[in-house]
């Protein structure tokens, strides 16, 4: 999927303002001249009514918390793909700004976070964050956060920025803006309406933020030099817990349903191969054979024909040459530890993504097995990560 034009703004917590500084941000880039489209998740709140008829958010859930609670609340729930869809589609070929409320690590959903839109999107991030007190403190946890994802910050704003500031959020704007290495900018918490926030927002350079990239790699080492150890923290794997289950041959299909979105819920997205591998050694097989294969296959083709997995044929991913079973809200992609897995086991979108976060190491092939704790570079292995780098290259 090729990289949208945009920015995707985020808050460092509830009640950040993200869906007014995007508001803003948009009304900036028209007046520039930029045919601009404005997408906003959700707003939430006791001011969400307001915020979404100003922004055109998808939705206003008035109860303030995480948005996946806040969702339940109003007895409804986020659909993360077809949010990252309506986000494609009200983009196209403009300059696109997007939105997503909570914070930068806020689950939409169980399974998917507002970083895992923004990853989807593949746009740079504007932080959004409260004039106050510790600001500070919030922005750089959001930006180590967006750094582990490789999403690079390309401004930062100071919302409910009052006339005149007290001396505390004068001295953290100040801080802020020794530290961030990026443009940090106010928002006056008197701009309430779609021209006062164009107007407040008439020098944001918008369409030069669309063009920010990650900090550099470090220096490729000389030769006499050691090897630099690649500066990347990895989510943690949730590796399921086995239990004994049935014979597939002669489990019920519904029984075999169950445990497969077990399986799946805590590992997707995963290779079929492995979740069937597991399923067979929970209930004591040695060797997935075909005849063991056939009933746990048919389970999923089953639990994704009723949309409660996410199926990915192997004809869609040649690359693989294995199906891929996720949850529906669990995002396409997870950069992860290596955990109980086998390098081969690790599907190769993921691998893909970690090539993208290892760049500019001086060889690539042992980054990656440093970053998950390997050593030997088998042929196999040597094989299975030139695809994955051959994959990061195409995308």
């Amino acid at each position: 999927m090729p990289r949208m034009r945009g920015v995707t703004v985020v808050g460092c917590g509830l009640d950040s303002g993200e869906a007014l500084v995007a508001a803003a941000a948009h009304g900036a880039a028209k007046a520039a001249g930029e045919d601009a489209r404005l997408f906003v998740t959700a707003a939430i709140g006791a001011a969400a009514e307001a915020e979404a008829e100003l922004t055109g958010a998808a939705l206003a859930l008035s109860t303030a918390a995480t948005p996946v609670i806040a969702a339940r609340h109003a007895g409804t729930q986020l659909d993360p793909a077809g949010l990252v869809q309506q986000a494609r589609d009200a983009g196209g070929d403009a300059l696109l700004v997007a939105a997503a409320p909570g914070g930068l690590m806020a689950p939409l959903t169980q399974h998917y976070s507002v970083r895992d839109f923004a990853r989807e999107l593949g746009m740079p991030l504007v932080l959004a964050a409260r004039a106050a007190g510790g600001v500070t403190g919030q922005l750089r946890l959001a930006g180590e956060a967006a750094r582990a994802a490789g999403l690079p910050v390309a401004a930062v704003v100071l919302t409910g920025w009052p006339d005149p500031p007290n001396r505390v959020q004068l001295d953290e704007r100040e801080l802020a803006t020794a530290i961030a290495r990026v443009p940090v900018l106010t928002l006056p918490d008197s701009a309430r309406s779609a021209s006062a926030l164009a107007d407040a927002a008439a020098r944001w350079d918008v369409a030069a933020w669309t063009e920010a990239t990650p900090p550099a790699a470090p220096a490729e080492p000389t030769a006499a030099a050691e090897p630099v150890p690649a500066p990347t923290v990895l989510d943690e794997y949730d590796a399921w817990t086995p239990h004994v289950v049935g014979d597939p041959r002669s489990t019920p299909r519904p029984k075999i349903m169950d445990t497969m979105l077990e399986i799946v819920a805590a590992e997707g997205p995963m290779t079929a191969t492995r979740a069937y591998s597991l399923y067979n050694r929970a209930a004591g097989g040695k060797k997935l054979t075909s005849i063991a294969k056939a009933p746990l296959s048919s389970a999923v083709y089953w639990l994704a024909r009723e949309e409660q997995l996410t199926l990915t044929r192997e004809a869609d991913i040649p690359w693989q040459a294995d199906d891929v079973i996720r949850l529906p809200d669990q995002p396409p992609v997870r950069v992860r530890e290596l955990g109980p897995r086998t390098l081969d086991e690790v599907p190769l979108d993921e691998i893909a993504e970690l090539v993208k976060l290892l760049r500019g190491a001086p060889d690539m092939k042992r980054a990656i097995l440093s970053t998950y704790g390997l050593v030997r570079l088998t042929s196999r292995a040597d094989e299975y990560l030139q695809l994955a780098i051959d994959l990061a290259i195409s995308n």
